[in-house]
């Protein structure tokens, strides 16, 4: 379930299946830290994970932890530096423009585990930042590239939901389909000790909706242009 698609002395690059947590939660369910760390002792390595980022149950893709507290310490301050690049691949109802940036201040409501975007400041929001790229369309959806700039609650499903663009799926943000979230967190980029790491990780083209875009899953989308349409 858990693979582990880069291994360095001083972090790691886990896959995350959809549907799995990042870390443990109320429900008592496998959760990812758990899950590497157990592959780890099976590789009789160093079980020492430091949790970098996380993703939402619901979403699959990449996921950056540490394996010292120093290493910890170095990659944390270049996620608040935000200076890894985090890109996500994503399949929305409606077809956006080509590319562009999306602005706006989100409003977190914890108690129902849900954010809402408003276009001006105000007390209790936080201003969330994105662009894009649409890299296919077929049947009324959109295959699209989306460079986060900042990383709020549930930013991407809001923003685009917003727009009246919800994620395929993203029942709680306006989708009318029952399929999984289309949303996976497919490319992560960073220097660390004078090295630039970059890694990609497609998601599968089996299930929908992906399969409305095998062809552009079996080849190359990030590259310099594709993650940033700003450049």
């Amino acid at each position: 379930m858990t693979e582990i698609l880069t291994l360095e002395k001083d972090f790691l690059i886990v896959r995350k299946p959809a549907g799995v947590p990042t870390q443990s939660d109320p429900s008592g369910d496998p959760d990812l830290m758990t899950l590497t760390a157990m592959v780890l002792k099976e590789r009789r390595e160093s079980d020492g994970l430091y949790l970098i980022h996380r993703l939402d149950r619901t979403v699959g893709g990449l996921v950056l932890f540490a394996r010292t507290p120093k290493s910890a310490a170095t990659l944390s301050a270049l996620v608040q530096s935000r200076e890894i690049e985090k890109d996500y691949l994503a399949v929305t109802d409606g077809i956006p423009g080509a590319a562009g940036e999306m602005t706006d201040y989100l409003y977190k409501d914890a108690a129902k585990g849900k954010s809402y975007a408003v276009s001006t400041a105000r007390r209790g929001t936080k201003e969330a930042k994105l662009s894009y790229r649409t890299v296919a369309e077929k049947d009324g959806k959109a295959l699209v590239a989306v460079h986060l700039l900042t990383g709020r609650y549930h930013q991407i499903r809001v923003q685009f939901s917003s727009r009246g663009l919800p994620l395929t799926g993203d029942k709680k943000y306006g989708s009318r389909e029952n399929a999984g979230i289309a949303l996976y967190a497919a490319h992560l980029a960073f220097c660390y000790n004078g090295r630039r790491v970059e890694i990609t990780d497609l998601p599968g083209a089996d299930a929908y909706p992906w399969n409305l875009f095998s062809d552009r899953l079996s080849g190359q989308i990030f590259d310099k242009t594709d993650a940033d349409p700003r450049v």
